[in-house]
C-alpha cells in the first residue's frame, strides 16, 4: 500500500481529497509492481498560490520545475527526494472527470517511472553538446533545451506505461484537452519570428504534448482522431516545420526503450533537425 501524505493550501474539501486519494491508489494498484512506498501530495485551491510556491521551490533549490500554465492542472517532481504530485483545486474543479482522472493518473505514473532525483539531476547528453558547439549555444538556452526534451520524453513514458495498463480514454481525453492550442501558444510563436533560437526553443516546447500524445496514434477506437487534434495543433506552424514535429510523434517517440536516459539521448539527437530548419528558413 502507497502511503499519500497530504499538504493543503486554502480551502480544500475533505469530499476533493478523499476522490483525489481513491484515484491515485486505484492507479498504484493497477500498476503494480512498482517501488512507490510514500508520496507527498500538495493542494493548492488558487492557481496564484501553485506558482507562487513553484518560484519559492525554483528559488531555494535552483532548480526548473513544470509551470502551471493554463492547460496544466497538476505536476509531479522529486526535489526533495520523495515523489510528489501537486494539485490546483481552482484548475481541476473546472474540468471534465475523464481529463482529470487522466491528468492525475499522469502524475501517478510519473511517481512510479521517475520518482527519484536521478530523473532531474540530467547531464547533458552527448548530442546536446554536439549541438551547443555546433549552434554556440548559451550556457542557460542550453539548459532550457535538457529540461523541455526531458519533461517530453518522460511523458511520452508516462502515457505509454498508462495505455499499457489499459487506461485508455481517458488518456484520449488529458491528450485532446492538451492539445488545444491557446492564444497563448500562437503569440509566442509570432514573437519568435526572427529569432532562430527562440523559434527553435518553441518548437521543442511542443514535444511535451506530442509525447503525451504520440502512444495513443495506433490505438484502434481513438488513433485517428488524436491524430487529427495533432495535426490541428501544429497548424499555426509553417508546413515543414509542422511535418518535423509530427515526425517525432509517429517515428522518433515509438522507437524509445525502457531507459529514460537513453531516450533522451535519443530524442535529444534528433532535435538537430530543428535547429537545422530554423536556421535555413
Amino acid at each position: 500500500m502507497v502511503r499519500i501524505v497530504v499538504s493543503k493550501y486554502g480551502n480544500i474539501y475533505d469530499d476533493e481529497v478523499d476522490e483525489i486519494l481513491n484515484i491515485m491508489l486505484e492507479c498504484y494498484s493497477r500498476l503494480m509492481p512498482h517501488e512507490v512506498s510514500l508520496v507527498d501530495l500538495y493542494l493548492f485551491e488558487r492557481s496564484s498560490s501553485v506558482e507562487a510556491f513553484l518560484r519559492s521551490e525554483c528559488e531555494e533549490l535552483g532548480v526548473m520545475v513544470t509551470p502551471f500554465a493554463e492547460a496544466f492542472f497538476s505536476t509531479h517532481d522529486a526535489w526533495r527526494g520523495v515523489p510528489r504530485v501537486t494539485i490546483c483545486l481552482e484548475k481541476v474543479r473546472a474540468l471534465p472527470k475523464l481529463v482529470k482522472l487522466g491528468g492525475i493518473r499522469h502524475e501517478v505514473a510519473h511517481t512510479v517511472l521517475h520518482g527519484s532525483l536521478e530523473y532531474y539531476l540530467i547531464q547533458p547528453p552527448l548530442p546536446l553538446l554536439e549541438m551547443s558547439n555546433q549552434f554556440n549555444l548559451p550556457l542557460e538556452y542550453v539548459r532550457n533545451i535538457l529540461y523541455l526534451v526531458s519533461i517530453a520524453v518522460k511523458d511520452y513514458e508516462a502515457t505509454r506505461f498508462l495505455y499499457s495498463r489499459g487506461y485508455v480514454e481517458d488518456q484520449v481525453e488529458y491528450v485532446k484537452f492538451l492539445l488545444r492550442v491557446s492564444e497563448d501558444d500562437v503569440t509566442s510563436w509570432e514573437l519568435s519570428k526572427g529569432n532562430p533560437l527562440l523559434k527553435a526553443l518553441y518548437l521543442i516546447s511542443i514535444l511535451k504534448t506530442v509525447g503525451c500524445a504520440a502512444p495513443l496514434l495506433n490505438d484502434i477506437r481513438f488513433g485517428q482522431e488524436v491524430k487529427q487534434l495533432l495535426v490541428e495543433s501544429l497548424s499555426h506552424l509553417p508546413r515543414k516545420l509542422s511535418t518535423i514535429i509530427l515526425k517525432f510523434a509517429e517515428e522518433a517517440f515509438p522507437t524509445l526503450g525502457a531507459g529514460t536516459l537513453e531516450n533522451i539521448d535519443s530524442i535529444m539527437r534528433k532535435c538537430d533537425q530543428i535547429f537545422k530548419a530554423v536556421l535555413n528558413t
